[in-house]
């Protein structure tokens, strides 16, 4: 697993206790008033739907929503390593 800038399309793993944030689809890129917010129970693995913003997030696709993350919690995954 590597920590860095994530581009459409990567999967992605998202640690134990990360804040995911659901924002209007529709807004600009930047944050707006959150939908849901939630903080993950266990692990999980996500796909970056659009990749860092000026704002450290990136938006993944997880758990049936597409979420904004802080790029600090996201993890690339590549196809040799197990989590």
């Amino acid at each position: 697993m590597t920590l860095g800038s994530h581009r459409k399309g990567d999967l992605v793993h998202i640690p134990q206790a990360v804040e995911m944030i659901e924002c209007d689809p529709a807004a600009d890129k930047q944050l707006t008033i959150p939908l849901r917010v939630k903080k993950t129970d266990s692990p999980q693995i996500g796909v970056v739907t659009d990749g860092t913003y000026s704002t450290g997030y990136a938006r993944v696709f997880s758990d049936g929503s597409v979420w904004s993350v802080k790029q600090e919690h996201l993890y690339s995954l590549n196809g040799t390593e197990e989590l």
